[in-house]
């Protein structure tokens, strides 16, 4: 779903929490990620069709696939880092679509113990590649074809029987960059694009709710500008070099952006409510640990959005409903939010919480 576009005046506002407490909450947050799976990683020759990321070919659907906008070229390859390595039974590989269409022609499947040097260990026979290999230890494998293909490139599945397990893409995304009016901040702008990336999948899982699915495809585009910050239309993300030349390390804004894709609004309204999930995702689940200023609790108001707003949902998380940002998410993105949600959910009404969390700032 398209939503507005959004500039975002991103304010690296107050935790509101007292030391103790605020250091508590920060290990929380380096437990979590800690915790979260390790992911593998996909790099390709092959440019993509649109929403048909190259994830999809390692999700555990074989109803999907990633599918190459062009017919694919003799050594151009499909690869999958391991996220550590992993003793490998088995491994299939099957290409083309669903209905049997642009399976791979000519190709080997290949694999290897550190990441950079591969060997064969099967050819595809009718778009499929099966090796047996007995738990040896792998880094990564990968589909190389062997000769120019006829038709786009179609990969429906890779699996896996491997110790660990090999946790596969439940939130597909790419992130295509481009950076051509700046190109010598490539470098920068693809390390952030990899943490991005990397990040999807826990801020989808942050607002999931039932079957929804977020957006499998992000334009990230930098600009040559001195205006703003970022900000994001659908699934496309804008942003100023000029911002980013002189805070290189403020990934937490293209990460704040990158969370507007996930929420998907069909409204954008009410406004403050919007940005304060997005920061609350950056702040209380991205960079938990990050310094921030403390709330004046006589000048701030729950409309103030953003990093405030945040505040006070981590507040709410912390107090009364742990849940609670997940349900605002929904209702937002279904057009069903009014502020009596506050009372349903917590039994005490947005201004008399609002009186509460103030009363508890330092």
């Amino acid at each position: 779903m398209a939503h507005p576009v959004r500039v975002a005046v991103l304010l690296t506002l107050a935790c509101a929490l007292s030391g103790g407490a605020r250091a508590a909450a920060a290990e929380e947050g380096k437990k979590a990620a800690d915790a979260r799976p390790k992911l593998a990683r996909v790099e390709t020759d092959l440019p993509t069709t649109r929403d048909f990321v190259p994830q999809l070919a390692f999700d555990g659907d074989a109803k999907t696939f990633f599918l190459s906008d062009r017919p694919g070229k003799a050594g151009e390859a499909f690869t999958l880092m391991l996220p550590a390595p992993a003793k490998v039974k088995q491994i299939e590989v099957s290409t083309g679509k669903p209905d049997g269409t642009d399976a791979l022609g000519a190709g080997v499947l290949e694999t290897s113990a550190d990441g950079a040097k591969f060997a064969g260990a099967a050819v595809f026979k009718a778009g499929v590649a099966k090796a047996d290999l007995g738990g040896k230890e792998l880094r990564a494998l990968r589909l190389r074809l062997t000769a120019d293909g006829a038709e786009p490139l179609a990969i429906r599945e890779i699996t896996l029987d491997a110790e660990p397990p090999v946790p596969t893409f439940t939130y597909p995304i790419q992130i295509v960059l481009d950076a051509s009016e700046v190109p010598d901040l490539k470098e920068w702008c693809q390390k952030v694009r990899d943490v991005a990336e990397e990040f999807y999948p826990v801020a989808a899982e942050t607002l999931s709710y039932e079957s929804y699915r977020p957006p499998r495809r992000i334009d990230l585009i930098l600009k040559k500008s001195n205006k703003g910050i970022a900000g994001t239309g659908g699934s496309r993300i804008v942003c100023s070099d000029g911002w980013f030349r002189a805070h290189p390390k403020d990934v937490g804004a293209i990460i704040h952006e990158t969370i507007h894709v996930v929420q998907s609004y069909p409204k954008y309204d009410p406004v403050w409510l919007v940005e304060g999930v997005a920061d609350y995702v950056r702040y209380y689940v991205f960079e938990p640990d990050s310094p921030r200023r403390p709330l004046n609790r006589a000048r701030i108001r729950y409309q103030d959005g953003y990093g405030t707003t945040a505040a006070f949902l981590d507040w709410l998380v912390r107090t009364q409903d742990k849940e609670i940002v997940r349900k605002l998410n929904k209702a937002l993105r279904t057009s069903q939010y009014n502020e009596g949600l506050f009372k349903d959910t917590t039994g005490k009404d947005l201004n008399a919480l609002w009186d509460e969390f103030k009363q508890s700032l330092p």
